[in-house]
């Protein structure tokens, strides 16, 4: 039995004691935290009430720090950054305290009692009825205790939880707090272990057949050997039931046994990104005769594997990986992301034709590989640190323990722009341990590393010096660097190669001027060598374009990951503060696509695609760049009827027309396919700003879950007014208000108070559910008309 912890926990802000384990006599003696924090006669009643997910450095204040001596050149493309907190998101880390009362019911005796934390940021001291339970460091990796010592059976628990966020992990915005769910379980002392049921499949392609190898870990927690029978009952996506086996195991007393089966399926359904076909595995665990455990395993069936003169072929055929690198911050929450979220964020990149998501640079939570393996969307799944150390290790066996029975995952990697070790002779040891360590848990899918040529000194066109290291990779992985790619695959002709990282053509979202004075970026401004402090990185123009189409002409590539996805808080290069957010993203921090995802919409997918910019709100008579991204083969672009040429499209590329005379009207493209007019897309000037209209993600939603409400600013037209700034002020009403934002990577506004002005005409609004019947949203904005918007709460 699984209970969710989430909701009602104390919070406070600041640090009590005890600050260390070993404060008072906690290092000396069981139970002897009878102080402080974790005191249950401590009086929290003045703390703050919320809910988990829960991030406590989102709610801070934006701050400058100079910094001596900064090392954040070493990092590729982080040579504007001038400290780890600038880098950071410009938010301060710092050091809190979670209190929650529960209460076991008296029917546990005898049973085994186990906490589970998804993800704490970072540096996390656990006590539980005032003893000490354990302490974890790593903010990005989930984690569990045995507390069947420690518990109150029939009574009240009080449990404590410190959080140290003082300290960085990565160099991006890092967040601090119980950022994942929590989860109380409940197991009889015969049972499966965490994440101790594994499905993988050899496939026999042309026999429509595959065999299903599974394997038990059973976990005995009695004091005597037994008797353990493992039935496991096999269901397809319609819940009937088609195969059903079991097998008889001696367990020894307090230790894991493992059980093996094979199962043959017949006509079997892959799974396929187009066809995301599950099936279900239930699991039956019987001591002596008596049902102790069960567990339902989803699991999908398919055939992957890397050619390295061909990519990557799925069940078969020949399939590019185009995929999104992407940190785990959102507007509004931060890090505290839930399974709504990821759903609204997975979405909108597969609609851009993306069919892979690389969880950078850590381990993803259960909700999104569960999102991914339901709708289609391959994952890269890597480890924080790339290291053998025995802390590092259990990190790894962790995060391939959550990720190998699910279908999505087609890739770990291991390390990321190891530019410190990557050419050294310890880290080819550290590899190939890495990569033993993966395979004693999961012998079914392929190890990257993704490497940079750069050694925090100097760039190199070649990865020659990395070879020694690279050759033990199943799949050699680059960030950037492609002058190296075609050297490296005539040095090394039997290995494949993914582009684990690649440029996008990055920007502000709306903004078609560069302003480092207010964090905005325009990537196709020819001034950005002048407008911006670090001049040659700010000169980014066709970047974007240019690693795409190289890519694209190379057959021997797997795939290729864009950095990124998502905007996210932090590493707000090429730009300086007053800048706190990321403009490498495809969509902007709130998920709004920005201008080139209709580039990548158009070659990343069949359907046809046209799109202008920017808008057509300027001064009568500028004179005015306009670009096309489409996929059709010619664009003919008119100015109230005046024809400014038509043009023939590259593939892969896309189209200017320079120094077009701005009038008050629209601007228009017509595109042609096969010498026939086959799509129009016309952008008008808008009129003032009128109205606000909300317009909700999803319409019949769940008590518990959030609700997200995009936001926009019209003129009486119904245009979306695309300079529009308006503060609007927003009411809830049976919900809680979780946050708020605009997509503005130069906005120092508060996230977690229901006010924000649009940014470009949009801004983004994320409630909680709360009550059942309806949410209701109701708006404010001086001089515009308001909007009210109801969502139905569905009963579960």
């Amino acid at each position: 039995m699984r209970i969710n912890m989430d909701n009602d926990w104390k919070f406070f802000l600041g640090d009590v004691f005890p600050k260390n384990s070993t404060d008072g006599w906690g290092g000396a003696k069981a139970r002897a935290y009878s102080f402080g924090a974790v005191s249950e006669t401590f009086d929290d009643s003045m703390w703050r009430s919320v809910d988990i997910p829960h991030d406590f450095v989102v709610e801070g204040d934006y701050t400058q720090k100079k910094v001596q001596g900064s090392d954040m050149q070493k990092i590729p493309e982080m040579e504007s950054m001038d400290s780890r907190h600038f880098a950071g998101g410009s938010l301060e880390g710092g050091t809190a305290w979670y209190r929650k009362h529960f209460d076991i019911p008296q029917d546990c005796e005898n049973k085994r009692i186990y906490i589970h934390f998804d993800g704490v940021y970072r540096n996390c001291t656990i006590y539980l009825n005032e003893y000490y339970i354990g302490k974890y460091e790593s903010g990005y990796t989930s984690f569990y205790y045995d507390i069947t010592d420690f518990v109150n059976i029939g009574g009240e628990n009080l449990l404590a939880v410190r959080v140290d966020a003082t300290g960085r992990e990565g160099w991006w915005y890092e967040g601090g707090g119980i950022y994942r769910n929590v989860w109380l379980e409940i197991k009889e002392n015969i049972s499966a272990a965490y994440n101790g049921v594994f499905i993988y499949s050899d496939v026999a392609l042309e026999e429509k057949s595959a065999v299903l190898n599974v394997q038990t870990e059973i976990e005995n927690k009695q004091l005597n050997d037994c008797d353990v029978t493992v039935e496991q009952i096999i269901y397809n996506a319609d819940k009937k039931k088609i195969v059903q086996t079991e097998n008889t195991v001696l367990s020894y007393a307090w230790d894991n046994t493992f059980c093996k089966q094979n199962i043959v399926l017949n006509n079997v359904t892959l799974w396929d990104i187009e066809n995301p076909y599950l099936y279900s595995l239930k699991t039956n665990i019987y001591a002596n005769g008596k049902l102790t455990y069960t567990v339902t395993t989803n699991f999908g069936v398919r055939d992957i594997y890397f050619d390295a003169n061909k990519g990557f072929f799925l069940n078969g055929k020949n399939v590019k990986i185009k995929g999104l690198c992407c940190h785990h911050d959102h507007a509004g929450l931060g890090i505290a992301q839930n399974k709504n979220v990821f759903e609204y964020r997975i979405a909108q990149m597969k609609s851009m034709g993306a069919n892979a998501y690389r969880s950078a640079h850590h381990m993803p939570t259960d909700e999104l590989l569960d999102i991914c393996d339901r709708i289609g969307m391959f994952v890269f799944d890597e480890t924080r640190r790339m290291s053998s150390a025995p802390q590092d290790l259990e990190c790894l066996r962790t995060m391939v323990k959550h990720a190998r029975n699910h279908p999505s995952v087609f890739l770990y990697g291991i390390g990321n722009e190891e530019i410190f070790s990557q050419h050294r002779k310890e880290t080819a040891r550290t590899t190939v341990t890495m990569k033993t360590e993966i395979r004693k848990l999961d012998p079914s899918r392929n190890i990257t590393s993704a490497v940079v040529c750069w050694n925090g000194k100097e760039r190199f066109d070649n990865a020659e010096q990395y070879v020694d290291v690279t050759k033990n990779l199943d799949v050699m992985g680059f960030n950037y660097c492609k002058t190296a790619w075609d050297d490296y695959h005539k040095h090394m002709p039997n290995q494949p190669i993914i582009i684990t990282e690649a440029s996008s053509n990055s920007g502000t979202r709306g903004c078609y001027s560069t302003n480092e004075t207010i964090g905005q970026y325009y990537i196709l401004d020819d001034d950005n060598g002048i407008k911006c402090k670090n001049s040659q990185k700010a000169q980014r123009k066709d970047i974007g374009e240019s690693e795409w189409k190289y890519f694209a002409e190379r057959d021997y590539l797997a795939g290729i990951f864009l950095w990124t996805g998502m905007d996210y808080r932090g590493e707000p290069t090429p730009l300086v503060y007053p800048a706190i957010s990321t403009q490498f993203g495809i969509f902007d921090y709130c998920g709004f696509p920005k201008d080139n995802f209709y580039y990548y919409k158009s070659w990343w997918t069949d359907e046809p695609t046209l799109h202008i910019f920017p808008h057509w709100n300027f001064e009568n008579g500028e004179k005015i760049n306009v670009y096309c991204y489409s996929n059709l083969d010619e664009i003919e672009l008119f100015v109230n009827g005046k024809s400014y040429g038509k043009k023939q499209m590259e593939r892969n590329w896309y189209l200017t027309w320079e120094n077009v005379v701005y009038e008050t009207g629209g601007v228009t493209a017509k595109g042609y396919k096969d010498g026939k007019e086959v799509m129009t897309q016309t952008i008008k000037t808008t009129d003032a700003p009128y109205k606000i209209e909300l317009m909700p993600y999803k319409d019949n939603i769940a008590v518990g879950e959030t609700a997200i409400i995009n936001v926009r600013i019209a003129d009486k037209n119904g245009i979306t007014v695309p300079t529009a700034d308006n503060q609007i002020f927003f009411t809830v009403e049976g919900g809680q208000f979780l946050g708020c934002g605009n997509g503005n990577p130069g906005s120092h506004e508060s996230d977690k108070i229901p006010v924000r002005r649009a940014f470009n005409g949009l801004c983004q609004l994320l409630v909680k559910v709360t009550d059942k019947g309806f949410i209701k949203i109701t708006t404010q904005s001086s001089g515009l008309k308001q909007d009210i918007c109801e969502i139905k709460v569905k009963e579960i």
